[in-house]
Formats: C-alpha cells, sequence, structure tokens
C-alpha cells in the first residue's frame, strides 16, 4: 500500500494508477509493483540533463583565508 501511494506521488499518476488498481481488482490481481514502477517511469528523453561544474576544493582554502589559521 505504501508503495502505491508513494509511486501515485512521485510520478503524479493518481488517477490513472486508480484506473490500473480497478482493473487488478477486477481480475482478482495483486498489483505488480515492478511492472507499475515501469509503465509510470519518466521518460529518459524528457528528462534534462544536468551538469555539475565541480569546484576545485583550493578555492575553499582561499575563501577561508587567514581565519583558518585563526582556528588552529
Amino acid at each position: 500500500m505504501v508503495d502505491l501511494l508513494a509511486l501515485a506521488h512521485e510520478r503524479g499518476c493518481e488517477a490513472e494508477l486508480a484506473t490500473v488498481l480497478a482493473d487488478d481488482l477486477q481480475a482478482h490481481r495483486l498489483p505488480d509493483m515492478a511492472a507499475l514502477r515501469q509503465r509510470f517511469a519518466p521518460d529518459p528523453a524528457t528528462l534534462p540533463q544536468v551538469v555539475v561544474h565541480l569546484t576545485p576544493l583550493i578555492a575553499y582554502e582561499a575563501l577561508l583565508g587567514s581565519s583558518l589559521g585563526e582556528a588552529a
């Protein structure tokens, strides 16, 4: 039950999921969570490409400046 609620919330598919679950109930089947996750998974082609540029660690040392020596 928790998996179903989480799936509906995370994927925003409450109405369509309810229809699938009603069909399962009518056919006297338990929901197949693996199949439901796959069915309601986002399309990889529609996911945004995210590029993360990491800052070199030495830049953080420069931000700390002289306060680093005072803390020691």
